[in-house]
């Protein structure tokens, strides 16, 4: 079988890097029953460090995916589903798992599927409403756990775009209800939205304010990657990188996770060692790959945010946005200025490093600099 050192999905095991003191953290929130979320941009590893972290950890967990999901029926099904992989975690299948399983979940349907017991929510005329079947299914697994004196993780992944359809917060409200009151079910909640996971979990007047201990992702030191990359390269080459190799990998990437990745698995199919110029060769191949969603990303700015961000990148970096050499260069007025820039922060294309703001995605910085650099006057 072909081995994998580096993976644009979740990591885990060889192709997963460093983490330790956010992993310590969470196992840390796990063993004292606190609910967690983890907020960063997009492809930082979110998924990635909480799987790693609980499969290391030996812990009954259920990831229930929540992206694009519709109605309120969607969330009560996946969580329906999720239970039941943790059900088959904790419990061996007999005559009286299926009593106990049955009476922690009398709201529910439990069946059978593959020889495994399933459960399943029904909607209709004569049964609940979604908002109360989910609580029911969230009360029920807080008792199943219990019977069996089992600690479990509840992981909600792109919890953002529930958001999107609870319009009235009950469906928070009734998953605030029993995490609260929870003692063996823990709850992890992560999305790819920092602004409405903030809103989510920030604003006091949402039902989830105040519920879950805030883990922040930044990026990962340099040195871990070098560390990784070098592992890798031992194990495939039989013999480490140049510095200068490895210096031009973090460089192009400037040490983002996710495109780290995505070079590191081109390259690590070559047959030799990769040089300078297989470096620079693959990462423009990147961007000739990425270029559709680069174009797709930039599409909604309107033209105030558009002219920020291609100065930004023009520039490099920003370390005073206010001042009145940049508002020169931008073109725009102070609020105007100001206003984009918020925009941009909260929807992931800036971020702040070392007290400078960059554009957080490298391949959308290099789209700019070959597109606008010709015509944008300073």
């Amino acid at each position: 079988m072909h081995k994998i050192y580096f993976t644009t999905k979740v990591a885990t095991t060889e192709t997963f890097c460093n983490r330790k003191d956010e992993k310590n953290i969470l196992i840390g929130n796990i063993r004292k029953n606190k609910h967690t979320v983890i907020v960063a941009p997009r492809r930082y590893g979110k998924t990635s460090l909480v799987c790693n972290t609980l499969e290391e950890g030996k812990y009954p967990f259920a990831r229930i995916d929540l992206f694009c999901v519709v109605y309120e029926e969607d969330v009560c099904r996946k969580v329906a589903k999720g239970i039941s992989i943790l059900i088959k975690q904790i419990a061996s299948f007999s005559e009286k798992t299926l009593k106990i399983v049955e009476q922690c979940f009398q709201s529910a349907y439990v069946g059978f599927k593959a020889g495994q017991i399933e459960l399943k929510v029904e909607f209709g005329k004569l049964s609940s409403d979604p908002i109360e079947q989910l609580e029911a299914i969230l009360e029920g697994l807080e008792k199943l756990a219990k019977k069996h004196k089992r600690s479990i993780v509840l992981f909600l992944d792109e919890f953002q775009d529930v958001l999107k359809i609870d319009q009235t917060n009950k469906l928070q409200a009734a998953i605030r209800s029993v995490a609260q009151h929870s003692e063996y079910v823990t709850y992890i909640f992560s999305g790819s939205s920092r602004m409405m996971l903030n809103k989510i979990f920030d604003d006091k007047n949402q039902p989830l304010y105040m519920l879950c201990d805030k883990i922040l992702l930044n990026r990962i030191d340099e040195k871990y990657f070098k560390d990784h990359i070098q592992n890798a390269a031992k194990q495939k080459w039989n013999s480490f990188l140049t510095n200068d190799v490895i210096s031009l990998i973090l460089k192009l990437t400037e040490s983002h996770p996710y495109y780290i990745n995505f070079l590191c698995d081109e390259l690590w199919e070559l047959k030799k060692k990769p040089l300078a110029n297989d470096i620079q060769l693959y990462w423009n191949h990147a961007l000739q790959k990425n270029k559709g969603k680069i174009i797709a990303d930039l599409e909604p700015l309107n033209t105030n945010r558009t002219k920020v961000l291609t100065t930004i990148a023009l520039l490099g970096a920003v370390s005073e946005p206010n001042s009145k050499i940049f508002l020169e260069k931008v073109k725009l007025p102070l609020a105007s200025t100001q206003n984009a820039i918020k925009y941009l922060m909260d929807h992931d294309y800036l971020y702040m490093s070392n007290r400078e703001i960059k554009l957080t995605d490298p391949l959308m910085y290099k789209f700019i600099i070959e597109h606008y650099a010709d015509n944008h006057l300073f």
